[in-house]
């Protein structure tokens, strides 16, 4: 049966500069555990994500306009191999996150790329079923692309994750997920990183005074928003602005 994977936590995102996530990380390193999946040479991994939105941007403008409950959707592959692509949900209720992921094999990427989700209805799950009715009833297509680099740390209970993502970049209106072939374009002006605090438990004290020792400044970041500001669209849209 298909795999599909299920977390519910609270989710917190915070602009850091990227002194600030050199200090935190000798703390970090110290108290908490680095994710397996790392490169053991950076201790890092690239995160490449395709998210779809209706053809009058109704996720996007959700966002924008602070929705307290919405949903995305996307693909996405890790450090650029074909070996491991997810369709995955991401709902969100105030500071809740919902996210459910499901493996989709290579040989159906290209259709789902092109608009053709029959896969998700033919699947034997309800998860990816119901993916297919929304897709297709609210006419979604595949959008922007942003791509990070991954700096994970976990504590093993109540899915606390602290996680670094760096060097946030997209690739314009390329949507080809499986052959990227324009270079990348940052998104922040140099200097600008993002940290996210998940969990699902209260954080221990210990973490929280770690945390406190860094100045950061919380916001509700979307890095599926950012990417559009590189994205030719209709001069009606609500336009995207640099954080700072």
């Amino acid at each position: 049966m298909q795999r599909i994977d299920n977390l519910i936590r609270q989710e917190f995102k915070f602009y850091v500069t990227t002194s600030s996530v050199a200090e935190l990380r000798s703390y970090l390193k110290e108290i908490m555990e680095l994710d397996e999946n790392a490169d053991t040479k950076n201790s890092q991994y690239t995160i490449t994500s395709l998210y779809f939105d209706t053809p009058n941007e109704d996720d996007f403008e959700d966002k924008v306009d602070g929705l307290k409950s919405r949903e995305k959707f996307r693909l996405r592959v890790y450090d650029h191999k074909d070996s491991l692509v997810k369709f995955e949900s991401k709902r969100r209720v105030e500071t809740a996150i919902n996210k459910t992921s499901a493996i989709i094999p290579r040989e159906e990427v290209d259709q789902i790329l092109k608009g053709n989700y029959k896969y998700l209805l033919e699947s034997k799950n309800d998860f990816l079923k119901m993916s297919y009715a929304k897709l297709i009833s609210n006419g979604y297509k595949p959008k922007v692309i942003v791509e990070y680099d991954r700096e994970a740390y976990f504590l093993p209970y109540g899915n606390i994750r602290i996680t670094f993502d760096l060097n946030l970049r997209t690739y314009n209106s390329e949507i080809d997920l499986m052959n990227l072939v324009s270079p990348s374009i940052p998104i922040f002006e140099d200097n600008l990183q993002i940290l996210e605090v998940k969990h699902s438990i209260p954080l221990p004290s210990h973490l929280k005074l770690v945390l406190s020792k860094i100045p950061a400044a919380r916001n509700a970041i979307s890095k599926f928003v950012l990417g559009h500001k590189y994205i030719e669209s209709s001069a009606y849209r609500d336009q995207v602005t640099s954080p700072f």
